[in-house]
């Protein structure tokens, strides 16, 4: 999910911290073809909502004195143990994060932050085009101050619906951006291919283990009648000897497998107090 809205966010469906609906239905697709799910926009919101609660956790560490993001092992760092033991009593939420690999750090603040996909700044007063945009982080071993990233009135979740705005009279430079760090682009066929090539994988696994169960299924009114077929075996021990084989697969296939005196032999072996 965090990968897909990241990619929206960077084609430009993030406006003001807020996705619109495109991203949100864009996300869905993804996340429903690649998993076999079946979730809709507002899911996907309620989702967004809890990742951002991460995140802001996850970003007001970084802030602090002594914590630092190490890009190489993907963890947050600290200077000592007892800078460590003095945050969490006094922040319980990030608890969680010691040790813990952030795999998509990166997609997090575009997707989290204050990201603005370029295009949408594309055109100035004088109909030119920015060259560039201030930073305010580089790759950097921590986190801007928090107030470069507060949530606001919003929590980002919400969808925008109005127009691409442009900078307004007076306005001397475009908005501050945070930086990116380039993922891989694939091309927009390539994505749906491999959504594809996924679904058709989920459904040729399906396919597989529901043959597989096929083959090892015992019918069960065929264990029956091989029970029954047991001389010397009074109502009762037909009764339990065929739920006992009923409920145990590998015995079943096993009983089913010998002849008539050995199928006598295997339950006598298996009851051996009916003697």
């Amino acid at each position: 999910l965090i990968e897909a809205l990241a990619v929206q966010a960077k084609n430009g469906n993030k406006i003001d911290k807020c996705f619109n609906e495109n991203a949100y239905t864009a996300a869905c697709i993804a996340v429903n073809s690649r998993f076999n799910l079946n979730l809709n926009n507002q899911k996907v919101i309620n989702r967004l909502k809890t990742i951002k609660k991460r995140y802001k956790v996850m970003r007001d560490m970084l802030s602090q004195d002594g914590f630092r993001w190490n890009p190489n092992t993907k963890m947050i760092e600290y200077d000592s143990e007892d800078l460590w033991k003095r945050y969490i009593v006094a922040h319980p939420d990030a608890k969680g994060f010691r040790g813990k690999q952030i795999e998509m750090y990166d997609e997090l603040k575009i997707v989290c932050g204050n990201y603005q996909a370029p295009s949408r700044w594309a055109k100035m007063k004088d109909g030119s085009h920015p060259m560039g945009y201030k930073n305010f982080e580089e790759d950097s071993a921590s986190f801007v101050s928090p107030s470069s990233d507060d949530l606001s009135d919003t929590d980002g979740t919400e969808s925008y619906s109005g127009q691409p705005e442009y900078l307004h009279e007076g306005s001397q430079d475009p908005p501050v951006m945070e930086p990116l760090r380039q993922l891989p682009k694939r091309p927009r066929e390539s994505d749906v291919l491999q959504e594809a090539m996924l679904a058709v994988a989920s459904s040729i696994r399906r396919l597989a283990d529901a043959m597989d169960q096929s083959k090892t299924a015992i019918n069960p009114s065929e264990l029956l009648q091989a029970v029954l077929e047991i001389d010397g075996l009074e109502e009762a021990k037909q009764m339990y000897a065929f739920e006992y084989l009923n409920a145990d697969p590998i015995k079943a296939r096993a009983f089913m497998t010998y002849n008539v005196r050995m199928r006598k032999m295997y339950l006598f072996r298996q009851f051996w107090w009916w003697k």
